[in-house]
């Protein structure tokens, strides 16, 4: 049974990455608010995964690969849909993208490292705040102040990278002052 229950927040994240063709095909077919379903359903899978894999201790290398990259997923997803329909500049997915592709590969590369590359607290406030602009996309808030809200989320990735990066050279930083204290 807690082999089961271990695997319960992956388990989510799974359904969140499967649930991404569904947002697709239900946006392409007009469905939105069926497609805001989904979406909210894998935002909701998203707090809950991370609420149980913390709060059981359960969190695995899968876990900490997968669940930032479904959510990841999800959000991008959404943001090419809502461009796609024009709700949103077609400039802000791509910058997006570009930006994840980023980490992406500079989260690679540390991991080798054993750099701790997990998430911080700008990150998630930056998911947070994405996932507010989709909503008002969807909901027609008015574009002038989506796409305002989606400048501020874009600021808000480029800040979390600079973080990441900063806290990349910190580390090694850290690494090497070791290194060196043990070596004298």
């Amino acid at each position: 049974m807690r082999m089961i229950l271990k695997q319960v927040p992956n388990i989510l994240t799974i359904l969140r990455m499967a649930a991404v063709p569904f947002f697709v095909i239900l946006m392409k077919n007009g469905s939105i608010y069926a497609a805001i379903g989904v979406f909210l359903a894998a935002e909701v899978t998203d707090v809950l995964d991370g609420i149980i894999a913390r709060r059981y201790n359960l969190i695995t290398p899968f876990g900490k690969i997968a669940d930032p990259f479904a959510d990841k997923l999800m959000q991008l997803t959404a943001l090419f849909m809502l461009a796609e329909r024009n709700w949103i500049l077609q400039i802000i997915p791509w910058l997006v993208l570009f930006k994840e592709l980023f980490l992406l590969i500079s989260g690679l590369y540390l991991m080798r490292k054993n750099v701790d590359m997990s998430s911080k607290w700008f990150g998630k406030l930056t998911s947070v705040l994405f996932f507010i602009a989709i909503m008002m996309a969807f909901f027609g808030v008015a574009r002038q102040i989506t796409d305002t809200m989606l400048w501020v989320c874009v600021g808000m990735a480029v800040f979390a990278s600079i973080m990441y990066i900063r806290n990349y050279f910190r580390q090694v930083g850290k690494t090497i002052l070791k290194t060196k204290e043990s070596g004298s």
